[in-house]
């Protein structure tokens, strides 16, 4: 069987796997047992032939399978192994191929992912992503950013609290920095009320009246520009000029306490390894991907379009604020069931 073929039937087998494991989440496991992380066992990758990595979802609308192979022999050569490189196209796949020992590395998966997976799955995060983002102004190279609620230039509001019962678009309901950290803002302002909120929608329809998920930063700023809604919210970590697009004919609203409607700090993405993994093998996978630190063209072509490096951060520093949000806003078991 070709490279590629085999590429497209690993990825195939993956798909599948996932969706017969998420009808049956939650089956007895017979003997099986699971592992302390809340995992279910899996192979015995002491003596795995080959290496799974899981890619961000949302990649595999740009990247081909076959544009893929650079970063696979790039890893394969760091390892001295076979690896897979899977594009999934869902955070539920992601989640579970780590969990069921159907992948041992997710590379480069958002921080509400990493949040998750670490709850559900026996997988440790030893290196996040250090990107370019825009932190007060200025463009750096961050693990963390932070998010904005705006609203135009000639908008009669000031205040975030004056949008009570108005038009808002947010990106999505699972976006760390376009949503859930928004929304814990809101409720540590005394704005919402999260008690027996159920899901996303109806938690952000308890201040405002109407509520958009654009499907994207972009799409939210072009609906604020044409009038199509009254507030919404961007991000340190968009593209450089749909940010300043942004931000240039726009306002950052205030709190009536004091400072602007700023969200965060939003984590960057994560990677995460299983802890099944053998730890001579282990070691050798963290090892190749900082070598990645010298070739992030091949992060930024196939994982992440503003990789500039690997670092190391504690869970509780990285993905603490996340967690806390997930508990402030009272969304954690409903995230952690999509």
């Amino acid at each position: 069987m070709g490279r590629k073929m085999g590429i497209i039937m690993g990825a195939l087998a993956l798909v599948i796997v996932s969706t017969l494991i998420v009808l049956t989440v939650g089956a007895p496991q017979g003997d099986k047992g699971g592992t302390p992380g809340g995992g279910d066992e899996g192979p015995n990758t002491a003596e795995m032939d080959k290496l799974v990595v899981v890619v961000n979802v949302g990649v595999s609308k740009k990247v081909s399978l076959e544009e893929a192979r650079e970063l696979e022999s790039f890893l394969e050569d760091a390892l001295g192994m076979p690896v897979d490189v899977v594009y999934p196209t869902s955070s539920a796949a992601i989640i579970e191929s780590l969990r069921f020992g159907h992948a041992q590395v997710a590379l480069g998966p958002g921080s509400l992912v990493g949040a998750l997976a670490l709850k559900v799955a026996d997988v440790e995060m030893p290196l996040v992503e250090y990107r370019e983002v825009i932190v007060d102004g200025e463009k750096t190279v961050s693990p963390y950013y932070y998010s904005y609620f705006i609203v135009l230039k000639d908008s009669p509001y000031r205040y975030l609290s004056e949008l009570r019962g108005k038009r808002a678009c947010f990106p999505s309901p699972t976006s760390t920095s376009g949503f859930i950290m928004p929304m814990k803002l809101m409720v540590d302002r005394g704005l919402i009320d999260p008690k027996g909120a159920e899901e996303p929608r109806e938690l952000a329809e308890r201040f405002f009246g109407e509520v958009a998920f654009g499907g994207g930063y972009a799409q939210c700023w072009e609906a604020l520009r044409k009038g199509q809604v009254d507030v919404a919210v961007i991000a340190g970590d968009v593209v450089e000029s749909l940010y300043w697009e942004a931000m240039n004919n726009s306002r950052v609203l205030l709190l009536e306490e004091g400072g602007q409607a700023v969200a965060g700090p939003n984590p960057s993405h994560v990677v995460l390894v299983s802890k099944r993994l053998d730890p001579a093998l282990r070691q050798r996978v963290i090892d190749a991907l900082l070598r990645l630190n010298e070739r992030p063209e091949l992060m930024r072509k196939y994982v992440s379009a503003i990789f500039v490096r690997f670092g190391e951060r504690s869970v509780e520093e990285h993905l603490g604020p996340l967690m806390d949000a997930l508990e402030t806003i009272g969304l954690f078991e409903y995230y952690l069931g999509r």
